[in-house]
């Protein structure tokens, strides 16, 4: 993992509330799909470092949604106390309020930022390769502008030069050489977006 990309997140602050795990029930179409990009090594935890990277999540009413909890990359297979709510976002001062037993992961601005966009988006997996990263930027009109930091308004501006109309896709940025982030409005959508994706690494192997 490029820990440069660390330096390309969005300073931000956390209220975090301790509540309660979000329900069993919630978490299911999510751990699915967690488990195997597991699998695949598209999330997980840098050994060197100790610091997680993926961060998968769906939205629940408005632009409130459930994401993984911070620092949860190494664990092959997550319960539901190991999601937790965001329940408030401020783009300009960088702010995060959740509610549950872990703290999300400041990457959640990021997830912010689609929701906010587009009411159809219902799900975002944010995963982490370089290989299948640079199959994609040589697409056109996908990655998002130089020196976008994640999880701002410029990103948000940026953003939505690109998904406007779109309801399902993926996303890179330029200064991230290992982020891909998939969107769409159902769980196995958002999933097969990055399989597809997958499959054309085996096939140029």
């Amino acid at each position: 993992m490029n820990h440069s990309y660390l330096e390309n997140v969005s300073k931000c602050r956390l209220t975090l509330k301790r509540a309660p795990a979000p329900e069993q029930n919630l978490v299911i179409a999510l751990e699915k799909w967690r488990a195997l990009f597991f699998r695949l090594g598209l999330l997980g935890e840098c050994q060197t470092e100790k610091i997680g990277y993926g961060n998968l999540s769906s939205r629940l009413l408005k632009k409130n949604f459930i994401i993984t909890g911070n620092q949860t990359g190494h664990l092959a297979h997550l319960q539901a106390h190991h999601y937790t709510r965001v329940i408030g976002c401020d783009l300009k001062k960088g702010f995060i309020t959740a509610e549950g037993p872990l703290p999300p992961d400041k990457e959640a601005l990021g997830h912010y930022c689609i929701y906010d966009l587009n009411p159809h988006v219902n799900f975002i997996f944010q995963v982490r390769h370089r290989y299948l990263r640079s199959i994609l930027a040589e697409q056109e009109n996908l990655s998002l502008a130089q020196n976008t930091l994640f999880g701002t308004l410029q990103m948000a501006k940026a953003t939505n030069e690109l998904i406007a109309g779109k309801d399902s896709g993926l996303l890179i940025f330029e200064d991230h050489p290992e982020v891909i982030i998939s969107y769409g409005a159902t769980a196995e959508e958002t999933g097969k977006n990055l399989l597809e994706l997958y499959r054309k690494l085996a096939i140029r192997h």
